[in-house]
């Protein structure tokens, strides 16, 4: 029993012995792991001294720049300041010369305008003395209108015309002042007047040598005014058909091909 005493007393004392032991290591081990942090801490410190004294180093640099750079700045402003006032001055001088010349170009435009108002009244008053001279001959009219007909004059044209089948209603040529005096309401954009002119012509002179041309000319008028367009359509055709050899025929041809074109459009366009 007594042995037994002893036998537990130095199991006892061997297992705290082997703590301690235990306890000593474990220290250690975390004694060497301050160390190492502490190393990293050191080195970490010396990595931001080191890089704070580079910041220093750039912010002074970055610091002289900004200073050369306002400098450079300045100088342009001076630079940029008597430029602007050189080209004030220069726009002044240019607007000074572009008021004298337009003044003297005015000057010599109310001139001229002057001049050629002069000349056209003393052209009107030598034609007004020609027409005169001349109204009582239906061939003076009649040439004196077909000259201002092919200038595009088509108001003197129009007026030459009426003037013509008023006064020689039984005249030579009365069916084809008639057909021109409808080209000269056509050439104002008058067509409703150019169409019931070109009708004149085919109902009072059906045997007219300008019958194919009025056929056109009315079919013309009728699609200008955007109405029976079917009934342009027959006049077209019917040149053809009566006139196949004509210029007129032509013209006719390339009308009916655009009131096809137009046709076929239509259904788009509503459509849409």
């Amino acid at each position: 029993m007594k042995r037994a005493l002893q036998i537990a007393t130095l199991a006892a004392g061997l297992s705290s012995c082997v703590a301690t032991q235990q306890d000593v290591l474990d220290l250690e081990n975390q004694t060497d792991q301050l160390k190492a942090q502490v190393g990293d801490l050191k080195n970490a410190v010396s990595s931001m001294q080191a890089n704070q004294a580079d910041l220093h180093v750039q912010m002074k640099q970055l610091h002289e720049e900004l200073g050369v750079f306002s400098e450079t700045m300045k100088e342009s402003q001076s630079q940029m300041s008597k430029l602007s006032s050189k080209l004030d001055d220069m726009s002044a001088a240019i607007a000074s010369k572009v008021a004298s010349i337009g003044s003297a170009l005015t000057t010599q435009q109310a001139k001229g305008l002057d001049e050629q108002k002069a000349a056209l009244a003393k052209q009107e008053a030598s034609l007004a003395k020609q027409e005169a001279a001349l109204s009582n001959s239906p061939s003076d009219l009649f040439n004196t209108a077909d000259v201002r007909l092919s200038l595009k004059n088509y108001d003197l044209a129009a007026k030459g015309f009426a003037d013509y089948a008023a006064k020689f209603p039984n005249g030579a040529l009365i069916d084809v002042a008639a057909y021109k005096l409808g080209q000269a309401y056509y050439g104002l954009g008058k067509w409703e007047a150019a169409g019931r002119q070109f009708a004149l012509v085919l109902e009072r002179y059906p045997k007219s040598e300008m019958t194919a041309s009025a056929r056109l000319m009315y079919a013309m008028s009728l699609i200008q005014m955007k109405k029976s367009l079917e009934e342009a359509r027959q006049y077209l055709e019917s040149i053809a058909a009566d006139f196949p050899s004509s210029p007129e025929a032509k013209a006719a041809a390339r009308q009916l091909k655009k009131l096809s074109a137009r046709r076929a459009a239509a259904p788009k366009d509503a459509a849409r």
